[in-house]
């Protein structure tokens, strides 16, 4: 009994075994070759197809066959063979056997099994067919083969964005430059360096490596750095060329680009400004356009102004020639340079202020910025902190950057960027005039002219002189000042009437005018070349223009005037005031706005006054208009200012009888204890 247990038990195990493949069963009687499979869906004879990375996922052939017919009823399984067309199946390579009579096959999937043979982005023609496959005892049965013509692609991933960097570039493996998508090409031109390494990614920083190897096939001029990065090197003479990268094909190139019958270059001799950009410059007139600056090798600037709707384009010939650059790709704003024949405008809308503009064929880009140069240093309020830096901007009435700039002991220097260290500018050598002179050179920092620890406020400028070939640069005590016979002043420009700064550029004053007479702004007291005058006071009433002569502005008429002078953008204003008055607002009044303590005009000295009580720990402000917290003065950097904010004025001597008196002419406000 127990050995009847245990036979039943193997036979059990044996016929369990049999059944877990069906080809397996039943046992063969006698050796039949059978009938073979044939198709039931014939392919196309004359396939002749392109394999793309991007179309992996679809399908290209749907493959259908009858079964085989064998004399015993046998399990069958199935291969797809693919081999090189007239090798007769020598060497197949085949996919993983199914037991369905049918078969849909993806771009992926052919593509990797022809990669393991053939060589990618080259032609082969092959053939296919199915390889039906039963018990081992039996022969092997196929279809009859088809042919097709493909061509396998790399298989690297195709990039929605594409970068270039490398000591082949001006930017060097810290930086990288954007190409532009064409298709599934990649098209950049800039400045390369011969033996220079170099590599692409999709990402800026940290993405996918396209290096040596990732391409099917590249130019002449490219090799493999042999670096552990992988690099490509570039073999090439320096210059300017077209990196092309093209996925479709697999293909790298680097060539040349020429038109007609120039080859361009990273330094051409000139380049213009041409375009449809502002009303000074004849529309789409070469002959006619301002030429840009070569700032350095590669890189040429302009200060322009630019109104909305503009198209602007480079030539670098006072006509329409052969060198020719804009907006690679077509008609937009992307930054990215194309020569003649790849290129449209560049479209900006600008709202007629000014901007740098910067073409940087080493780099194959270009910037529209608004004019500004930023101011760094010990001596400002910032500290050497770039990414803080103090903004001059563009000030077209001046021809200048300007600004109010509060400066103490210390130094400082310019950048045309805020937070880059780059391109700075500080005087050119130790001997130059701290309160102005020629920018660059040994780059040297500026003192500033004010030695004491309390700041000061200070104009500065910076601007281009085109004698020089330099940027020039100017510290001068803030102030402005009003001249004129309407005024108390007189014509006296070394005794202008003082105007108090009110920030971004903006002074203001309150003065009694008289009925008859005129007035002028001057920036510097006792300088007559330092005037503002009305621009047209018909067409443009309240326009200003930089620059000496006349007209004067008129009178408004008598009366008590706030005046206003808007330096940055060219205006001023004249608001008439009924009533002279000046309210001491603070701890006297409980800090009500609303309810002032009234001070008196003495019109004989030009000055508010006022006596009244102050107890010992009393803070105040005075203000030029009742209701209005704007209008309060404060003592700032050791003057009078109008402006808001801390900090408060305090009893000066104690608790006590005081008599203030108050000052715009002189910007000074005194206390005497009675």
């Amino acid at each position: 009994m127990k050995n009847l247990k245990y036979f039943l038990i193997i036979v059990l195990a044996v016929f369990t075994f049999a059944c877990e493949e069906d080809f397996m069963t039943p046992p063969v009687t006698s050796v039949v070759e059978g009938t073979p499979p044939e198709w039931t869906t014939v392919p196309s004879s004359d396939i002749d197809t392109v394999l793309f990375k991007k179309n992996e996922n679809e399908t290209i052939l749907n493959l259908e066959w009858s079964a085989p017919v064998y004399a015993d009823n046998v399990g069958v399984r199935y291969y797809l063979q693919i081999d090189t067309k007239g090798s007769d199946f020598a060497n197949p390579i085949e996919f993983d056997r199914i037991s369905a009579t049918e078969m849909a096959v993806t771009i992926g999937d052919l593509n990797a099994k022809l990669l393991t043979r053939f060589a990618p982005v080259e032609k082969v023609e092959i053939e296919l067919r199915i390889r039906a496959a039963s018990n081992e005892d039996l022969s092997d049965l196929y279809t009859t083969p088809f042919s097709m013509k493909v061509t396998p692609f790399l298989d690297v991933p195709v990039p929605e964005a594409l970068f270039i960097t490398g000591t082949a570039t001006s930017v060097g493996f810290e930086n990288s430059l954007a190409a532009v998508k064409d298709g599934d090409a990649f098209v950049k031109y800039l400045q390369l360096t011969q033996d220079g390494a170099f590599h692409f990614s999709d990402k800026q920083s940290d993405g996918y490596l396209y290096n040596f190897g990732k391409f099917a096939s590249i130019s002449s001029n490219i090799v493999a750095a042999g670096d552990e990065d992988g690099n490509f090197k570039f073999t090439g003479e320096s210059g300017w060329y077209e990196v092309k990268a093209d996925f479709t094909n697999s293909e790298l190139t680097i060539a040349p680009y020429i038109s007609g019958t120039v080859t361009y270059t990273h330094n051409p001799a000139e380049v213009y400004l041409v375009g449809d950009y502002n009303a000074d410059v004849p529309a789409w007139n070469p002959e006619n356009s301002p030429q840009m600056t070569e700032k350095a090798e590669g890189i040429y600037t302009i200060e322009a102004t630019i109104k909305d709707g503009a198209m602007l384009k480079f030539v670098g010939q006072p006509s329409w020639g052969d060198l020719d650059w804009g907006n690679l790709g077509g008609d937009g704003a992307d930054g990215i340079i194309g020569p003649k024949g790849k290129n449209g405008n560049i479209t900006f809308d600008g709202g007629d202020k000014t901007y740098i503009i910067t073409l940087d064929l080493n780099k194959g880009t270009y910037t529209i910025e608004e004019a500004a140069i930023y101011l760094v240093g010990d001596a400002t309020e910032v500290g050497w902190n770039i990414d803080n830096a103090i903004e001059l901007k563009w000030r077209s009435g001046h021809n200048a950057y300007m600004g109010y700039v509060p400066l103490k002991s210390g130094n400082f220097k310019f950048f045309p960027v805020k937070g880059s260290w780059d391109n700075g500018m500080g005087r050119i050598n130790d001997s130059e005039d701290p309160k102005g002179g020629l920018l660059g050179g040994e780059n040297k920092d500026i003192p500033s002219t004010n030695t004491s620890s309390d700041y000061k406020l200070y104009r500065v400028a910076v601007w281009y002189d085109n004698d020089a070939n330099s940027y020039k640069y100017s510290v001068l005590d803030a102030e402005m000042v009003l001249v004129g016979d309407a005024t108390p002043a007189g014509w006296s420009i070394d005794n202008g009437f003082n105007m108090v700064y009110a920030g971004e550029g903006k002074w203001v004053t309150y003065v009694d005018i008289n009925a008859s007479g005129g007035y002028k702004f001057f920036y510097e007291s006792g300088n007559w070349n330092s005037g503002y005058k009305e621009f047209d006071a018909i067409n443009k009433p309240g326009e200003l223009s930089l620059e000496g002569g006349d007209p004067n502005i008129s009178t408004p008429g008598e009366g008590y005037y706030k005046l206003t002078i808007d330096t940055y953008n060219m205006t001023y204003t004249k608001e008439s005031i009924t009533t002279r008055k000046m309210y001491l607002v603070g701890s006297p009044n409980g800090w009500d706005i609303n309810a002032g303590i009234e001070m008196t005009w003495d019109d004989s000295n030009k000055e508010w006054t006022l006596t009244t009580d102050l107890a010992a720990d009393d803070a105040f402000k005075i203000f030029a208009e009742s209701g209005n917290w704007d209008s309060g003065f404060k003592l700032k950097y050791g003057t009078l200012n109008f402006e808001g904010g801390d900090p408060n004025m305090s009893t000066p001597e104690g608790a006590g009888n005081y008599t203030i008196r108050f000052s715009l002419a002189k910007r000074t406000l005194t206390f005497t204890k009675n």
